[in-house]
């Protein structure tokens, strides 16, 4: 994507999908570890990751994308995926 302070006739864009989940929420502990994960594309074994999680990692950095996680133990948990794209007009 371009520098923010260039002009862009810019058809580049970013695709996110937010998945909001109101229940259990993560503990502050295995959330760190979670993140910790998410944050590096060349770990592949996970340990705090379920395969699902695991295998949308491994699809969103392939597509040079990020994951978030957000959440409030006993409350919600939020996934943030952002992937660029760029429109075909």
């Amino acid at each position: 994507m371009p520098p923010q302070n260039e002009q862009s006739n810019s058809k580049d864009r970013i695709l996110q999908f937010v998945v909001h989940s109101v229940g259990a929420g993560i503990s502050k502990n295995k959330l760190q570890e979670m993140n910790s994960e998410l944050k590096n594309p060349h770990l592949i074994k996970h340990q705090a990751l379920d395969s699902g999680l695991a295998f949308i990692k491994h699809l969103t950095y392939q597509m040079k994308g990020s994951i978030k996680i957000d959440s409030k133990e006993g409350h919600y948990t939020k996934f943030l995926v952002s992937i660029p794209i760029q429109l075909v007009i």
